[in-house]
């Protein structure tokens, strides 16, 4: 009896399903509605309202219910003090991505190309992932001050005669933002390289083309839309950071992350740092545009040379 019981509870539960999935079809508004509607409503309460509000807040003068203003964006955009930090914040984000990129694309290219124990190797890539941000930046604080790791190591070496002391340089802001981003763009790099077939390089070097070519012509095109989403994925978190900057590039290293946190903790002019945000997001969205469109064209082009 207990079974029978069972049995039909579970016909029964078959067939409201059947029942609701057939009144889904017979209403595909509903239907799309059900899938589409709890990732738009998430997208809306935490990232279109609260861009909305940091967009009205923009337009107000002083306070965030002051007076309706332009002069927040024009404050901005007419002074060389922050178009010179947006400046700086353009050049080491380029060149912590073009340190970041060089490493990681050879790592990731070891990985796939040269090594079986893949991983093991990955692992130890974003194992710096489980340790948090600022214990990791305080430890570079502890290896790149003076007298710290760094140059215990190089005098114990010989390598220099008195310490040199990184910290509070821009030297320090590279190698803590690489340090930071490596692993996050090894990932889509070993993604694109695992995904290549190997069979292209080997029709390359049969075609002649040596090792160089071979690079150039097939496995950088091949792999390029993977390149490319690591370069944005390094370069846009580091052109908007104000820790790593803040913490081991002291107050010579200022950039635009930097100045709008001061506008909403120590300034309190809130409507202006939403200015500022909300024109560095406008860049940030100008760039993944035109790298989602050189990826599709770049991707193309290593399409063709298959």
């Amino acid at each position: 009896m207990a079974n029978a019981t069972h049995s039909e509870e579970s016909s029964e539960g078959e067939s409201s399903i059947q029942s609701f999935l057939q009144y889904l079809r017979e209403r595909p508004r509903l239907h799309k509605a059900l899938i589409v509607g709890p990732p738009l409503t998430i997208l809306t309460l935490f990232f279109a309202l609260p861009l909305l509000s940091m967009l009205i807040i923009s337009f107000r003068q002083g306070q965030i219910d002051g007076p309706f203003t332009l002069q927040n964006y024009t404050q901005f955009l007419t002074s060389d003090v922050y178009l010179t930090v947006v400046w700086r914040s353009l050049l080491i984000s380029l060149e912590v991505t073009a340190i970041v990129t060089v490493i990681g694309y050879t790592l990731a290219y070891s990985i796939v190309r040269f090594t079986r124990h893949t991983t093991l190797l990955l692992l130890l890539v974003i194992l710096p992932f489980w340790t948090s941000y600022i214990i990791r930046m305080y430890a570079w604080i502890n290896i790149l001050q003076s007298g710290g790791v760094l140059d215990s190591v190089l005098l114990l070496t010989n390598v220099v005669d008195k310490p040199i002391g990184l910290l509070y340089s821009q030297e320090a802001v590279l190698i803590g933002f690489a340090y930071v981003w490596l692993p996050l763009a090894v990932l889509p790099f070993y993604a694109s390289l695992t995904n290549m077939d190997p069979a292209l390089i080997d029709a390359a070097k049969d075609l002649g083309a040596g090792p160089l070519k071979a690079f150039f012509t097939v496995t950088l095109p091949t792999t390029a839309n993977g390149v490319i989403t690591g370069i944005l994925l390094v370069f846009i978190p580091t052109f908007g950071s104000f820790i790593t900057p803040r913490l081991l590039g002291g107050t010579s290293n200022v950039m635009i992350g930097m100045v709008i946190e001061e506008q909403f903790k120590s300034a309190f002019n809130w409507p202006f740092g939403a200015a500022i945000g909300l024109i560095v997001t406008i860049l940030v969205v100008a760039l993944l545009i035109l790298g989602a469109r050189a990826g599709g064209n770049l991707l193309a082009q290593g399409d063709d040379t298959q």
